[in-house]
């Protein structure tokens, strides 16, 4: 028990050390590019004031260049142009770890500038989106895996294989633009923007509160608003994904079905369903389990053309947003909340690692990652 609490408090340590080398290192690239960009800044304004100088004859030579002087060093100082670089690092790794960010210069999502209310409201969409798809992808594609599985090569393998190599050679972002062609535009069945998903539940709570609606209506309509703005997206992310993960179970079923331990239960009478469920399945738990995990975190990082191309206000929108619109903070906290849920879904997975795969168990400090 101590060797499984010393090997968790390693894993521990080594992950959020990984996670401050990846902050001191947004925290260095955003100190430097902030330094040039008023550095630039401060250069303009001399300039400026070095021209409306030139038209006063009442200062000599000597004085003009005092002043410029002087206003140089005042630019500097409101700028924070003065002062240890590394002690602005230090004091930018606090804030992104701390996820004090400040604001931005507009409000891009949500109803605040705050970056972290944003960074949250960009999150909390990109679950419903792409953590749901996710979820369903894993749960179908587990099913076709295993069933394939029980007859490798068969009708069913085939099409299987196919189907996994078709859909994983499609961009998501090309499915979804034909999934707006076609029931966007063309047949008028879904809209062709998913942004105004909010404003459509502010309306019909706005009616709920004033009681032109009952409850049960209520309810039954805002899951039809969500549906309807997520149809396209939510059947674009399973089409694309779904295939692939069943040809991953099926793989590594099948090369689990192989092993000796299988061989030994089927001579002992066991029905196919009880060796492959009560065998199989549990060793070919570790890699399922690791493969859904890591699919899970990487959706919640959301994916920028995907959501781009939909309107979906997620992380990947709100992480091109403020691409474009040179926001150095929001793309500072975008990536470290994706990156700290990266390293907290790797901690997880090596202590789930250690009550799935014995040999964990008996090595003591294994690590999977």
């Amino acid at each position: 028990m101590a060797s499984l609490g010393r090997t968790i408090a390693v894993q521990v340590v080594s992950n959020l050390a990984a996670l401050i080398i990846i902050v001191a290192l947004i925290s260095a690239l955003l100190v430097f590019y902030s330094q040039t960009i008023l550095q630039g800044v401060v250069v303009e304004m001399v300039q400026e004031f070095t021209r409306n100088l030139a038209r006063n004859p009442a200062l000599t030579p000597e004085q003009k260049a005092q002043l410029i002087n002087l206003y140089q060093q005042a630019l500097e100082v409101r700028f924070g142009l003065v002062g240890n670089p590394i002690s602005k690092v230090y004091h930018m790794m606090i804030n992104i770890l701390t996820l004090n960010l400040g604001s931005s210069r507009n409000v891009y999502m949500g109803n605040s500038a705050s970056i972290s209310s944003q960074i949250i409201f960009a999150l909390k969409n990109t679950v419903i989106l792409f953590f749901t798809a996710t979820l369903i992808s894993i749960v179908i594609g587990l099913a076709l895996g295993l069933y394939a599985a029980r007859k490798p090569h068969g009708i069913i393998d085939s099409l299987l294989s196919f189907f996994a190599v078709l859909s994983a050679s499609l961009p998501m972002w090309w499915v979804g633009m034909l999934m707006l062609l076609v029931f966007a535009f063309w047949n008028h069945w879904f809209p062709t923007q998913s942004m105004p998903v909010y404003f459509a539940i502010q309306q019909l709570s706005q009616a709920y509160h004033s009681g032109s609606i009952t409850t049960l209506s209520y309810i039954l309509e805002y899951i039809r608003t969500w549906l309807y703005y997520m149809a396209l997206p939510l059947t674009t992310v399973v089409l694309v994904s779904i295939g692939g993960w069943a040809y991953i179970v099926r793989n590594v079923v099948i090369g689990k079905m192989a092993e000796d331990f299988v061989m030994t239960a089927r001579a002992k009478g066991l029905s196919e369903r009880k060796v492959l469920f009560g065998h199989v399945l549990r060793a070919a738990s570790p890699p399922i389990v690791t493969t859904a995990a890591l699919s899970l975190v990487s959706s919640l990082g959301g994916a920028i053309i995907s959501e781009t191309v939909f309107g979906w206000p997620g992380m990947g929108l709100l992480f091109w947003i403020a691409i474009t619109n040179s926001e150095p903070m929001l793309i500072a906290g975008n990536v470290y909340v994706t990156v700290l849920l990266f390293i907290i879904t790797i901690i997880i997975l090596n202590i789930l690692y250690v009550f799935l795969d014995p040999r964990i168990k008996t090595s003591g400090s294994q690590q999977v990652f």
